[in-house]
């Protein structure tokens, strides 16, 4: 029986041993393909090792969860990367950078609030990490870019993705009607899957431009010697399209043996064998992103290799002579590198240097800067914003020659896209229009042919009419940019009226609209408010020349009418006093006209003496005492009122200035 139990105990912890040599051997296989960045077939592993892990070592199932939210991270899985990490999280795992990654993964999945709050709760277990600062940054200035997008308009393009990976677009011909880009789609060389990625290597394809405007469906680009059975991407095409730089990183199942840039030479319409560019000496650094300086001078390019500043970081190499060999790599500097990844540099034609980076604050993601050299120095990145950003990475540039349009990749979640893909960006022109319409000021009516002219500070001058219901319009051939107008409104028995816009500073299009209301010419006089004098005095008193202002301006806006200045006097005292005193008061009032510019042949003075009591046009209140609308100031009534202020206030509101348009046309009319 001692026996027995000896043989049982052997078989089962033989079956113990064999159980814990297989779960450990998955494990192994897993960590082995995650260091040789086999994500895809780490995950495999991963799934696989954690079944076991998780009912006999909590430890080490929490380790799986990390790695494969790692996993699903590269593999630019958000939402997976999110429940995994979260997952890691709840069992514990003592690495803090999961929570610093779950923040990562909240931003790509928009969950703004949480994301900083995960932000906080890292940086309060690792104050000095950059990357949880510039995820703090991020999300603050994230408002910033979603109310002030950048310029350009962004649309996914059918035409040129699949539903496998399609990114880093080049033109690769002068007239912008070749486009080379790379692709896992089903039609890419080769017969095996990569390991990353789980979708077939990435081979270069080809799009022509026809003379509809129309793309045609992509095509490999050759199939060999560019395109080979391993990854090709990243294109790039020197000023004249005689020479194709790309990357292409080699596979093999058991080693990580980097990328390097190639170059191939058109032969007529093939492609000749590439040819690597040796730009580092250590075999397992990895070499990317080629782009050309507008003069073909300078090679700029991606890696790791030591003296850089941190991630993956922009090299330059130059060259003494066109074909000649690109030589002492430098790295571009802090001010376009961080402790982050810098990657996919392109130029533009006019020498802006674009590249997409996780080190400056942006959207999320991979996000796509601009920079301009000047002198030996480079100016700080600016963020191209949203829409061509995203909480997503973005990246893979490349603009028309002599245009501002052209083509990016991005993985964002929208547009039926599925993993990268390729979008068209295009900024569209700057135009404005004016339009607005021109209504009575008392009735509110529409005003029918009333003349609108606009006058530019460039120069330029258009005329209009209102239509029948009182609008009008100038299109975008007559408001210009970086212009200041002067609207002037006029019609006849109306007031003129003024009006400016300005489109100066302003970078997007933009309809303006100006209406205006313009007042009738009264047949009656018009009191002017505020002008008073001193008993038996005419000098018009500086307190009251404000009161004037109005006036003037009306006189300015309206340099055809012609007005009489007319002054009464209160009923007290002679009637050759009061004709003398309201002939000088109405007169004062003229020469200070003058002195403000207006021409005097426009200006007429008359004084009335007591002969034309006012009447009250709307009740109006005046020293506490009420003056109904429709009342005769006439010596009778003021005789009537019951005390002497009340006296004196009426006496007050007789002795006024008034104008009346004489004539809206003065060439017929003498001085006075």
């Amino acid at each position: 029986m001692k026996k027995f139990f000896i043989l049982l105990l052997s078989f089962f912890l033989l079956f113990i041993s064999s159980e814990s040599y297989s779960q450990n051997r998955r494990t192994l296989r897993a960590d082995a393909a995650f260091e040789l960045k086999q994500y895809n077939t780490a995950l495999e592993h991963y799934q696989k090792a954690y079944n076991k892990a998780r009912r006999k070592d909590k430890v080490e199932a929490t380790r799986i969860l990390f790695q494969t939210a790692m996993c699903y991270r590269y593999l630019n899985d958000s939402r997976r990367a999110e429940l995994f990490f979260k997952r890691a999280i709840r069992g514990r795992y003592p690495d803090s950078k999961a929570i610093l990654y779950l923040a990562e993964a909240l931003v790509q999945n928009e969950k703004f609030e949480d994301a900083l709050e995960q932000y906080n709760l890292y940086l309060e277990k690792e104050p000095d990490d950059w990357q949880a600062k510039v995820g703090i940054q991020s999300l603050q200035k994230r408002e910033f870019f979603e109310e002030n997008p950048g310029l350009y308009e962004v649309n996914f393009e059918r035409n040129f993705n699949s539903r496998n990976n399609d990114f880093t677009p080049a033109f690769g011909d002068v007239r912008n009607s070749i486009l080379i880009f790379a692709s896992s789609r089903d039609e890419a060389l080769g017969s095996k899957n990569d390991l990353w990625t789980g979708q077939k290597h990435t081979s270069l394809f080809v799009s022509f431009l026809d003379r509809q405007g129309e793309w045609s469906k992509p095509t490999l680009l050759d199939e060999g010697p560019v395109n080979t059975e391993f990854n090709e991407g990243a294109p790039a095409i020197n000023t004249v399209g005689t020479e194709l730089y790309f990357t292409r990183c080699q596979s093999i199942p058991d080693a990580d043996i980097g990328c390097r840039i190639y170059v191939s030479d058109r032969k007529g319409a093939d492609w000749a064998d590439p040819r690597e560019i040796n730009l580092v000496t250590d075999s397992t650094l990895s070499v990317g992103h080629p782009a050309l300086s507008p003069d073909d001078m300078s090679l700029y390019f991606v890696t790791e290799m030591e003296g850089g500043i941190g991630g993956k970081d922009i090299w330059v190499a130059e060259r003494e002579s066109p074909g000649g060999e690109f030589l002492n790599p430098r790295n571009l500097g802090e001010i376009i590198n961080t402790p982050g990844d810098e990657m996919f540099p392109h130029f533009k034609d006019d020498g802006t240097l674009y590249f997409s980076s996780n080190g400056h604050p942006g959207l999320g993601g991979l996000d796509i800067f601009f920079t301009r050299q000047d002198g030996n120095s480079w100016s700080d990145p600016e963020n191209l914003s949203t829409p061509v950003n995203s909480v997503a990475d973005d990246f893979g540039i490349t603009f028309r020659k002599g245009a501002n349009s052209g083509f990016f990749s991005s993985n964002r979640k929208e547009r039926g896209a599925r993993g990268d893909a390729i979008y068209s960006l295009y900024l569209a022109p700057v135009e404005f229009t004016l339009q607005g319409t021109v209504r009575n000021d008392s009735t509110k009516t529409a005003i029918a042919q009333a003349q609108i002219q606009l006058i530019g500070s460039d120069g330029s001058f258009a005329e209009t009419q209102t239509s029948e219901t009182g609008e009008y319009y100038f299109d975008n051939n007559i408001i210009r940019q970086n212009t200041n107008y002067e609207i002037l409104v006029s019609k006849e028995k109306y007031f003129n009226a003024r009006g400016q816009e300005t489109t100066v500073d302003i970078v997007r299009s933009r309809d303006f609209v100006y209406d205006f209301y313009l007042m009738p010419i009264p047949e009656k006089p018009i009191a002017l408010p505020e002008i008073l004098y001193e008993f038996g005095r005419w000098e018009l008193l500086t307190q009251y020349q404000d009161s004037l202002n109005g006036l003037i301006t009306t006189l300015e806006e309206n340099p055809e009418i012609v007005i009489e200045l007319a002054s009464h006097t209160d009923s007290r005292g002679s009637v050759e006093v009061n004709d003398t005193l309201s002939q000088k008061r109405a007169q004062s009032v003229v020469d200070y006209l003058i002195e403000r510019g207006i021409d005097s042949s426009r200006l007429v003075a008359k004084g009335y003496g007591k002969t034309i009591p006012r009447i009250i046009e709307k009740t109006i209140e005046r020293q506490g005492f009420v003056f109904e609308e429709g009342t005769i100031l006439n010596e009778g009534y003021i005789n009537s009122l019951p005390s002497e202020e009340h006296r004196d206030a009426a006496h007050q509101l007789n002795r006024r200035t008034e104008f009346r348009v004489l004539m809206e046309d003065d060439d017929d009319v003498d001085d006075p």
